[in-house]
């Protein structure tokens, strides 16, 4: 049986797009910086694509063939990459163990606030969520997500950048988009997580697919990395990494691994 350790600090979407070609070190100090001089909230998508800086790197990372839906999609990324820079590159593996005991048996959030969260990236197990981004269209495998949490008024606000189809047989990834007022944030539906996929009950997959069950699986995980600490394995970057459009290789990042712990009944 495969080591399910060994495949767990794996190359970031942010190290994909911004590692090989130190983007983010040259550009992503120049937003901050022109948000600050000019006043604007860069914690607000909206707000943060009106930013000289942030156009002009969209423009640099879209190809000129692709469609407008393309430009979403690349701020999209660029928005929560930014922000995971900004956070301090914060990256967080799921052991398996710990996603499935989340998903079977969801703690009772009630009661409890996730704060506000700058930005991280959470690494799901491989090939144990899986989500369609485009309808009709196969499922594709979640890699993990860029996750973020804020107050906006009155409102508790959570946005997530699902991540999906990250191969080393084909450059680039797919990505679904979610903002969610926590508020409006109903019980656990029928089925969640439960995937349609020929031989995922047998296989032990889960669906990602509905905006709550991402919605719930992010939450779950930063309740558990604040109410279980000591199950948090603090990982050194790998020195030998490289950062590669073509090899979906370890991550050179430091990071967080969270592992199962005994979980309070009571």
């Amino acid at each position: 049986m495969r080591d399910r350790r060994s495949e767990s600090g794996r190359l970031t979407p942010y190290e994909l797009v911004f590692g090989s070609t130190k983007l983010a070190e040259d550009e992503f100090p120049t937003i901050a910086a022109e948000a600050e001089r000019r006043g604007i909230e860069a914690g607000k998508r909206d707000r943060f694509a009106q930013l000289e800086s942030v156009a002009h790197l969209i423009g640099r990372l879209v190809p000129e063939t692709a469609e407008m839906a393309a430009f979403d999609r690349y701020l999209d990324t660029l928005y929560h990459c930014f922000h995971f820079w900004r956070s301090g590159l914060q990256l967080v593996t799921l052991e398996e163990a710990l996603a499935r005991s989340l998903v079977e048996d969801p703690p009772d959030l009630s009661g409890w606030s996730p704060g506000a969260r700058g930005g991280l990236y959470i690494e799901l197990p491989r090939n144990l969520f899986w989500a369609d981004v485009i309808a009709n269209d196969p499922p594709e495998p979640v890699e993990g997500m860029f996750v973020r949490t804020d107050r906006d008024g009155d409102r508790s606000v959570i946005e997530i950048l699902l991540v999906l189809g990250m191969r080393a047989d084909r450059p680039g990834f797919s990505t679904a988009g979610l903002t969610v007022e926590l508020e409006e944030l109903s019980g656990s539906e029928p089925d969640a997580f439960r995937s349609d996929i020929p031989g995922a009950d047998l296989a032990g997959l889960y669906s990602l697919g509905r905006p709550s069950e991402a919605v719930s699986l992010a939450l779950a995980s930063l309740w558990y990395m604040e109410r279980y600490p000591e199950a948090a394995e603090r990982v050194e970057a790998d020195a030998a990494a490289e950062s590669s459009a073509v090899d979906v290789g370890p991550t050179s990042l430091d990071h967080v691994r969270l592992q199962l712990n005994e979980r309070d009944r009571e």
